[in-house]
């Protein structure tokens, strides 16, 4: 369980670099960032996806963002809508 939302994306990913731009100003997001290529994974960012169950999925797609509520979001589109969603007016 997170306590905010955390945003996992990989290193030259187009549909990550969209979102992390779009990321509205004062919404609480921790980003992660790993690289491109799961072999260049340290044991740690290993250990750290399969702890929040994303390690399956960041070797299909990415971003992922990952809920306080454990549900998890993927897809450019209906991650930065949802981020401009939590942005407090």
């Amino acid at each position: 369980m997170v306590d905010k939302p955390v945003l996992f994306s990989l290193e030259n990913c187009e549909r990550c670099e969209f979102v992390k731009s779009r990321i509205p100003e004062g919404v609480d997001v921790e980003i992660k960032t790993y690289p491109h290529e799961l072999k260049d994974w340290t044991v740690d960012q290993i250990t750290e996806a399969a702890f929040h169950e994303v390690y399956a999925e960041l070797q299909r797609t990415a971003p992922i963002l990952l809920l306080p509520d454990g549900s998890k979001l993927t897809g450019a589109i209906e991650i930065k809508n949802f981020l401009s969603s939590m942005k407090k007016d």
